[in-house]
Parts: C-alpha cells; structure tokens; sequence
C-alpha cells in the first residue's frame, strides 16, 4: 500500500493563497469622459434647431411639442426631444469679408459685428472669428470672451480677392469638432473671385458640419450696380438649405438693425430631436422636413443630414 504524505506548507504561503481567494484584486474601473453634451440617450437622436415666424417675419416663441411633425425622407418620425429657446450651446463663427471690394464699409461692419458679439454671447457659448479675401485667416479661435473677439477684429485689413467658398469649408470643418448649436454668420457682398472649392463643396461642407449659415449682405454700392446679383443667390440657397437666412441691409449703418434680428431669432429656436431610420448600409443624405400645424408659420431648419453606417 502506498502511503502519501502530504508535505506542510509554509505558513506565509497558506495567507497568500487565501487573501488570493477570498478577496480578487479590484481593478479600478476607467474613468468615464466628460459628459460635455446636453442630452445622452440610449438610442441616437438627430438634433434639429428651427427657428418658427409668422408671415411677416415675427418669431413664434409660443408653440408647444403637439405643433410639430419631423419627416426622414418623407417619413414621419417620433419627436423624443423638445425645447424651446433652446439652452444649447452656441457655437457661433463670425466671417467678415475684407476684400477690397467692401473695404469702405469695413470700419462700420467690424463696430457693428463687435455690438453683436457683445449681446449674443453667453458664457456657456463659444465663438471664433475669421477674415477672408484673396485667402482664408483664422484671426480668433473659439471663446466665451467678448473682449478677444473685438480685440482681433481690429487686426483685419482689407486686401485683394475673395474665397468666400473656402472660407465657409475651412469654418465648416473647425465647427464639426464643436458641440452645440453650429452657425456661421457672414457678412459679405456674396461675390467669389478666387475660392478653390465650388459653391457645391462649401454645400456640403456646411451640411456634414449641420452647421447652419446665416448672411448679412452688405452692398459697397446702392442701388442694383452695387448687387453680385449671383452670389446673392448662392447665399440665399446656402441659407435656405442649411437653416439659416440671408438679411438685406440698406447699407453698412443699418447692420445694427440686422444684428438684433439675428440675436433675437438664434435665441428664440426650437430644439427638435427625433429618432431616425436605422442606420444605411453606405453613407447617404436624408432630407428633413419640419412642419408646424394650426397656422400660417414658416419654419427655418437645415433640410437633411448625412447618415452613415453603423460602426461593428
């Protein structure tokens, strides 16, 4: 017969082995990031701002989430998110054009941009400045600070050309790394002379971004023999198609004016958010349609989105 003897283990060896056991080494688990985004929902949520007024332009600020129906490529879908005066960041980039086919009025237009600055900014809001002519310079990178964007707007000079298609890619690309309500704000004879993107690319530039733009048409000269008759209506499409709207001055001095419409329209949005169809099997753009019931209201929104795959 065969006797096995088992051997004693050391005494520090019977407390590692039990501590091992009876108490697994907790793993501290990876800190989560930064909840920096107003709403976080189980499922996605396509986020659309829109601004209501009446026939005569008034903003509708009154209407409640039963008023609105949303439509993905014709479809109806269920409204999950609705505020009004949306408190949604602002992420707001200001182009001024200094080509040297608005420098009379540059003086008035960089006062008048500076007032608005003042006004529209809210200290959870960021804003960014660009000059553009022959070229495209970022003269301020995103800030709550009033007083850093009027500092820089004393910098632009004016100077030959005009790549206002460019200027609106390059914004449009800065703006998709933002989080918040995108807008861009032009103030601009709407005139291209040496723009390497085309009208089409600047279009899409804006709508991946679901940057919405909004344009102040200054005229260096009155009358129609002061109109790029053309890039006026490249503005009005790229406003009309994004959500944004094009404002016609009578000239520089009544760029305040305008000012405060813009101010009271980005503050009295609707914030819309729905549910969208599942995702498509390549990258596609699916148009939206926001319709207001029980009134003669006209809605500004941006009409689509680009979709993409969902990730494995």
């Amino acid at each position: 017969m065969t006797v096995v003897v088992a051997r004693q283990r050391p005494a520090w060896l019977l407390l590692v082995l039990f501590f091992s056991l009876a108490a697994p080494a907790q793993v501290p688990p990876p800190p989560l990031p930064p909840d920096d985004y107003r709403y976080r929902v189980d499922v996605e949520l396509v986020l659309v701002p829109a601004s209501v007024s009446t026939a005569d332009g008034q903003p509708v600020t009154w209407l409640e989430l039963e008023a609105f129906e949303v439509y993905e490529n014709g479809e109806l879908r269920p409204v999950k998110v609705f505020e009004r005066n949306t408190a949604l960041p602002l992420q707001l980039v200001l182009m001024i054009d200094a080509s040297l086919s608005t420098a009379a009025e540059l003086k008035t237009e960089k006062a008048a941009l500076a007032r608005f600055i003042r006004r529209v900014l809210r200290p959870e809001d960021n804003a960014a400045l660009y000059a553009f002519a022959g070229s495209v310079q970022q003269l301020a990178d995103f800030s709550p600070e009033a007083g850093q964007m009027e500092a820089a707007l004393k910098a632009i000079r004016p100077r030959g050309g005009t790549a206002l298609y460019d200027a609106i890619a390059e914004a449009s690309a800065k703006l998709q790394q933002r989080r918040g309500r995108r807008v861009l704000v032009l103030v601009t004879d709407g005139n291209d002379t040496s723009s390497e993107a085309d009208f089409h690319a600047a279009l899409r530039a804006a709508q991946q971004t679901e940057a919405s733009i909004f344009a102040l048409v200054v005229r260096p000269i009155p009358g129609e023999s002061g109109r790029s008759v053309r890039g006026e209506h490249a503005l009005i499409n790229l406003a009309q198609l994004t959500g944004g709207q094009v404002f016609f001055p009578g000239g520089a001095a009544e760029l305040d004016r305008f000012f405060d419409q813009l101010s009271e329209l980005l503050r009295t949005q609707y914030l819309l958010g729905y549910v969208p169809a599942p995702p498509p099997f390549r990258p596609e753009f699916r148009t939206i349609e926001v319709r207001v019931k029980g009134g003669d209201y006209r809605v500004r929104h941006r009409q689509g989105y680009f979709a993409e795959p969902r990730r494995p």
